[in-house]
């Protein structure tokens, strides 16, 4: 069995610019058009990023009534990434207005547009979303009414809260904005709001690994909230697999895998009694599906169960074969059961989609090459990873010297 080490990097703005200055020159260009202008995805563009065109075509044709609310993507920054590893910096200004017209497709103008009417509550909490996930966080406050950023006097809406503590996540530090969020899942909100308020601070605090008294109380929150809720139905039996594939994250950080387990396979007996019916239906199912099988893997990594693990892996590159992350995963599997030969090829299907995502992909290949003995070809991948990511502690650690302060863990 082979562990794999993290992936870490430097989240703070300055070590943002040097990536993107990297990214101009390492000649890896993302293959998926979508975050950079909007235009139609390909067989190479991840599952994240069909949800986000999808959301845009609703958007503009008047069909937001039929959006539900999906998995942010992996990073906030894909657009600034995407246009960065094309050599365009041009594109990854702070305007949706200057965005350059060759880059841009008809949907790009179209949501530009409809984003600065009059809109409807559904609307306005999808243009916020999508606005989000193209890059344009001051956009997206405009659009949502949010003028203040301040804890102290921020009134969550029960139509946006959740775009709400999206835009100021980017203004405010993670503690103020959870805080707010537990706050939001006691009070007097609907119950589908402060169900989602509660799920909002359970995961944060799951992709740090903190056993919190938050998270633990925001658990128990959450569940008492779905219990006010209808449980049948498409959308019911979605939110209740995304509620235990959330509260199964209590257990995990105190490593109680038992109980770990028995609640996602609660969250996949759920998932798998629903059939959707429409295209939005079906992306929801598979956003819920691509983060439930990326949690069993990682779980059944973390107790040495690597052939599960594997075949868990491989049902993320059903779902979503355009995502770095599911080629990272699917090595780290293979890897860990032995399959060094399989593992490199998981990690090179991660390099050739390009972009940041390479240089995760780049030095874990790297790293399975050094323990089949081909240093050569390792110290290329090595080199590969630094070039399109400098800031990274672990790749700079190899080939240079740590970065002080790389504490973001990709992934």
């Amino acid at each position: 069995m082979t562990a794999m080490p993290r992936y870490r990097t430097d989240p703070s703005p300055r070590a943002l610019a040097t990536r993107l200055r990297a990214l101009c020159t390492a000649r890896v260009p993302v293959v998926c058009p979508v975050y950079a202008g909007l235009s139609a995805p390909v067989h190479a563009s991840a599952l994240h990023a069909r949800i986000t065109h999808a959301v845009a075509s609703a958007f503009v044709t008047g069909a937001s009534a039929s959006v539900p609310r999906f998995e942010p993507p992996p990073s906030a920054q894909l657009r600034l990434l995407t246009a960065a590893s094309w050599g365009r910096l041009d594109g990854a200004g702070p305007d949706m207005t200057t965005f350059p017209v060759d880059l841009a497709s008809e949907l790009w103008w179209r949501v530009h547009e409809r984003a600065l009417g009059s809109l409807r509550p559904a609307e306005r909490r999808v243009a916020g979303d999508l606005l989000l996930r193209l890059g344009y966080p001051q956009h997206a406050a405009a659009v949502i009414g949010l003028s203040v950023i301040d804890p102290r006097k921020q009134v969550l809406s029960p139509d946006l809260a959740l775009e709400q503590l999206a835009v100021l996540r980017c203004h405010l530090p993670a503690s103020a904005v959870e805080a707010m969020a537990l706050r939001g899942a006691r009070s007097g909100l609907p119950p589908e709001t402060r169900r989602d308020l509660a799920l909002f601070v359970v995961f944060r605090n799951a992709a740090r690994g903190a056993d919190s008294t938050s998270m633990r109380a925001a658990a128990a929150l959450a569940t008492k909230a779905s219990s006010e809720l209808p449980q049948q139905g498409f959308s019911g039996r979605l939110h209740r697999a995304r509620l235990h594939r959330a509260i199964a994250a209590v257990p995990f950080v105190r490593r109680d895998i038992a109980e770990t387990h028995r609640l996602l396979g609660r969250a996949l007996e759920s998932l798998t009694s629903i059939t959707p019916a429409t295209e939005m239906e079906r992306l929801a199912w598979a956003d819920e599906a691509y983060a439930l099988y990326a949690f069993l893997v990682r779980t059944h990594l973390t107790v040495g169960l690597s052939q599960r693990a594997a075949g868990y892996a491989a049902e993320l590159a059903e779902l979503s074969p355009g995502d770095d992350r599911t080629w990272a995963l699917q090595g780290d599997a293979l890897a860990a059961c032995g399959q060094l030969e399989a593992a490199l090829d998981a990690y090179g299907r991660g390099i050739a989609l390009g972009g940041w995502g390479a240089a995760r992909a780049a030095h874990l290949r790297a790293f399975v090459l050094e323990r089949l003995g081909r240093v050569a070809e390792a110290a290329e991948d090595y080199v590969l990873s630094q070039r399109i990511d400098p800031t990274s502690s672990v790749v700079v650690g190899r080939v240079e010297r740590p970065v002080p302060g790389a504490e973001c863990a990709v992934g």
